[in-house]
Formats: structure tokens, C-alpha cells, sequence
């Protein structure tokens, strides 16, 4: 397994932020399991999982990786292909498929921000800051061009963003109201 997929392919991106699909991915990061294993946590009919299973099979997003003798039949385990997928910036953020992901994944963040104490003023100079940190992020980032484990993945992400933001501070800082008393 690879420790580093970035995905360009709008198809395999909404395929990833499909729900049932990503919380398959989210499970296979433990460890590789049955469809009957990833059934049985996501309280889900074993053939609604085969079939989401097969599809981010096709999209590259998992594969078969062992298969044991079982009772009746051969049971097939599954892994993603990779630790960590990154979605390109790029694709998610101009791509005209991905518009309502794109607007849904935004307000999702900005209502998480809100329940956190910091309040968005600006959505659309919300939405284009953050994808100019990201695009700056990855950009250093597949420059390196090495295999990063997802943990130093987060962190040297992080740095590159403050790094980012530190160059557009007062622009970026003045679209937020601090609601958070601890902050001020």
C-alpha cells in the first residue's frame, strides 16, 4: 500500500465524499476486512457494501488483498491502495462536477468553525482563501515528491498553511469574528 494517492478524477473524488463509501475508507484504515466485517459496523446489507466496494475497486480506491477459505465459499479481505488520499486542489476546486460537493464540503466547514466559536463574515473570501492555502500547501508539498506518513502529512501541512496565511494575515484574519472568549 502505498503511503500517498492524490486523486484528480472528479468521479473518484465524489466517489471518496460519498458517505457510505467514506466511511468504507475510514474503516480500512484500521485494517483490511470482509465485506460481512465492514456489513456488520456500518449495520449495512452485505450486498449494498459489495456493490460500493466493487465500485471504488473499479475507481482504484481499494483492491483485494488476501482471500481465505471459509465455510461455504472464499472470503476476500480488502485495503485501500493507499494510507492517505489527497484530493487535487485544483480539480476540487474548478471542477464544474464537483460544484455541489464543493458548496456542501464549505458549509459543512463554516459550520464547524461556528460550533468552534469563529464565525465566517465572508464565505465566498472564506472559500478563496482557503483554496489558495490549500493549492500553496499541496503544490510545496508534491513538490517534495516522497512518501509521507499521514501523520507528518498533517503536520507539515499545517505549518505550510500558517506559512501561507502568515503572507495574508490581516486580509485573512479580518474575515472572522472571534465569538470564542478564550481568544480574545
Amino acid at each position: 500500500m502505498k503511503e500517498l494517492e492524490i486523486i484528480n478524477d472528479p468521479l473518484v473524488i465524489k466517489t471518496a465524499f460519498e458517505r457510505t463509501r467514506n466511511q468504507i475508507l475510514q474503516i480500512l484504515r484500521i485494517r483490511e476486512m470482509s465485506i460481512e466485517e465492514i456489513s456488520e459496523i456500518l449495520k449495512k446489507d452485505k450486498s449494498t457494501i459489495y456493490r460500493h466496494i466493487k465500485k471504488m475497486e473499479k475507481l482504484g480506491l481499494v483492491k483485494p488483498v488476501k482471500k481465505i477459505k471459509g465455510k461455504k465459499n472464499e472470503i476476500v479481505f480488502y485495503g485501500r491502495t493507499a494510507k492517505t488520499f489527497i484530493i487535487s486542489t485544483e480539480t476540487f476546486f474548478k471542477s464544474d462536477d464537483l460544484s455541489d460537493l464543493r458548496e456542501r464540503k464549505k458549509m459543512e466547514t463554516i459550520e464547524i468553525l461556528e460550533k468552534m466559536g469563529f464565525h465566517v463574515k465572508d464565505q465566498e473570501k472564506f472559500e478563496k482563501h482557503f483554496y489558495e492555502m490549500n493549492k500553496f500547501a499541496f503544490e510545496k508539498i508534491f513538490e517534495y515528491r516522497k512518501d509521507i506518513d499521514s501523520n507528518t502529512l498533517r503536520e507539515i501541512y499545517a505549518i505550510i498553511s500558517i506559512i501561507y496565511i502568515g503572507n495574508k494575515i490581516n486580509d485573512f484574519i479580518s474575515n472572522f469574528e472571534i465569538r470564542d472568549k478564550k481568544f480574545k
